[in-house]
């Protein structure tokens, strides 16, 4: 256990490398006190600090992790040079108030002989379980992990990596775990573009031009939004995925558009027409080599 020197007055919070560590400081709390659990991988953007005050503004105590969690990285992904920046992160953390981070190695959150995963049924068979196959499994596997060490009365995650919250979802219900599964809005730049730590391996170019993501998809929403003016109570899956693959389309360093996706909001499973109940539109593209997602929830 250690601690970051304190910046301005600031209160820096313990920092706990061992699950011993963390497990004896959440024995120490009285069972009325509530917990705010925010896990991440690090490089913390407005996104992340954005489910820390939320953390912060609803419990007692706010425990953050921050974790490159090998297991949901498929060959040839970025796990080597995914950005870690411990130091940092902290830092920012601090200023918001969190009191706890747990910032293990692999080795201690996966240690030798390591055989047991939680497979989370079907979700390799959504468009981004075929893009990364495996890489359900590895959020399941983590995530019930770190429920388990932190057992916390509330965990926040991100709506901009939809199919995972569903997944995420189904844990804590499927294996009964007593923890409130909260979903924030996506944060997103001024121009648009949802906050993600991949975003760093943007060029100046592909930055400038990285909006066009955002605008396929709100072209979506228009779409589904004129169905009554156009006299529909429902709009075809495919006339909303084209739309937003055309507006990918218009812009050059789009290199590769993955999938656009039309799924049901509770169990990501493709749909074929669109009504009241609504849905969530999700896309993977490559804007030159970087792979970037985002998603829109219509109802």
């Amino acid at each position: 256990m250690s601690t970051m020197p304190k910046n301005n007055n600031i209160q820096s919070p313990t920092i706990h490398p061992t699950i011993e560590s963390i497990r004896s400081i959440r024995k120490s709390f009285h069972p009325s006190i509530s917990i705010g659990f925010v896990p991440t991988m690090g490089a913390l953007h407005e996104g992340h600090l954005s489910l820390a005050r939320e953390a912060r503004r609803k419990n007692d105590v706010v425990i953050a992790s921050i974790f490159v969690n090998p297991t949901q990285f498929g060959e040839g992904e970025d796990l080597d040079k995914y950005p870690r920046q411990l130091e940092r992160d902290v830092k920012l953390l601090a200023e918001i108030g969190v009191d706890h981070v747990f910032a293990p190695s692999s080795d201690v959150m996966y240690g030798e002989n390591h055989v047991t995963f939680v497979e989370p049924m079907g979700f390799d068979q959504t468009r981004e379980g075929i893009s990364r196959p495996g890489h359900f499994r590895g959020v399941a596997t983590v995530v019930t992990k770190l429920f388990n060490i932190i057992q916390p009365t509330n965990a926040y995650f991100g709506q901009k990596d939809a199919v995972q919250c569903v997944v995420i979802r189904r844990i804590a219900r499927d294996l009964d775990m007593d923890i409130n599964v909260n979903i924030m809005d996506t944060v997103r730049e001024e121009d648009g573009l949802a906050m993600s730590s991949r975003n760093a391996y943007l060029t100046k170019e592909e930055r400038d031009r990285a909006p066009i993501v955002y605008q396929s998809l709100r072209a979506a929403r228009e779409l589904f939004d004129s169905r009554f003016a156009r006299g529909e109570d429902e709009v075809n899956a495919d006339d909303l995925r084209e739309v937003v693959t055309h507006v990918l389309e218009s812009e050059p360093l789009i290199s590769e558009i993955e999938y656009v996706a039309i799924d049901d909001l509770e169990n990501m499973m493709p749909m074929e027409k669109v009504g009241d109940g609504g849905c969530v539109v999700s896309l993977a593209c490559k804007l030159g080599s970087v792979r970037l997602i985002d998603n829109i929830v219509l109802q």
